[in-house]
């Protein structure tokens, strides 16, 4: 019996020409990897991305041609190369959306006293793109890429909660959820049911979840398609009570809607890739 063509991730079949396709493969396997807190080897990592081992080799052997992706010598397992950590490194510099919203960070900051961050999520990571520090600040030394388990900080389950159900189940197998006060979330089930809070009510809290020293409140930015691109984060000795954390969120609201027309004025607004990505989960 003869086979149909085997669909394509960029809408069309196997058999279609053109090299979308093997671009959105690549992607695929790249963001796995950095999804993953171990290097992964070439028949799970086929697993995760819904390929087959071959396909995955030769990928890989691309990527590693590129010097985007490195494999271990001893283990023969891969994980992100040092290159691509520059050219990350790179756009923290030039990215309008990092290098401008350092100024709305800075208002933040000003009428606050806290620190304010811009954040991105990676797999069950989120991952710090820029900082503004404040009078009232704890925090050790900012570094662009430093990452914090995302079920623990307001950050991290603000971008989670607007995934996929399914991307959030998956991402939920990858990395444990691990506990780091009495207040941290690690139940999946009770977290989802954080989440909805989350999505009701527009911005998240951490109650002391992440560290016992003090709060975070964060607030979405949102990208041309009206879902969060990044996470607005204050964090500090944040009142305890709703009230008092409501004036800040208002706040927190009022510059991310700025930032977002700023964005949109100059072209440089992005919208979201998860439509893409997400079809190797189909």
């Amino acid at each position: 019996m003869k086979r149909s063509p085997a669909p394509d991730l960029a809408g069309g079949t196997a058999s279609d020409p053109g090299q979308v396709r093997a671009v959105v493969r690549a992607s695929m396997v790249i963001s796995t990897l950095a999804e993953h807190p171990y290097p992964m080897g070439i028949v799970e990592l086929a697993g995760r991305v819904q390929l087959s081992p071959g396909s995955v080799h030769r990928l890989l052997s691309t990527l590693v041609g590129i010097g985007w992706v490195e494999q271990n010598a001893r283990t023969a397992k891969y994980r992100l190369g040092t290159r691509i950590m520059g050219i990350g490194a790179t756009g923290l510099v030039s990215n309008p959306v990092v290098a401008d919203g350092k100024t709305f960070l800075a208002r933040l900051v000003e009428r606050t006293g806290h620190d304010a961050l811009l954040t991105t999520l990676v797999g069950m990571r989120t991952v710090h793109l820029a900082r503004v520090a404040g009078a009232q600040t704890r925090l050790t030394d900012f570094e662009p890429g430093q990452s914090h388990p995302a079920h623990a900080m307001a950050d991290g389950k603000l971008l989670l909660a607007y995934l996929p159900e399914e991307e959030r189940r998956r991402l939920y197998a990858v990395e444990p959820m691990h506990r780091f006060t009495p207040n941290t979330i690690v139940d999946p089930a009770d977290l989802e049911r954080e989440l909805a809070k989350i999505r009701e009510q527009g911005y998240a809290v951490d109650d002391r979840e992440r560290f016992e020293s003090g709060r975070g409140l964060a607030v979405p930015v949102l990208g041309t398609d009206r879902l969060p691109i990044l996470a607005m984060l204050c964090v500090g000795e944040l009142p305890p009570e709703p009230a008092g954390q409501r004036e800040i969120v208002n706040l927190m609201l009022s510059l991310a809607r700025e930032m977002e027309q700023h964005l949109s004025s100059i072209g440089d607004m992005p919208g979201q890739v998860r439509e893409a990505l997400a079809a190797r989960r189909s």
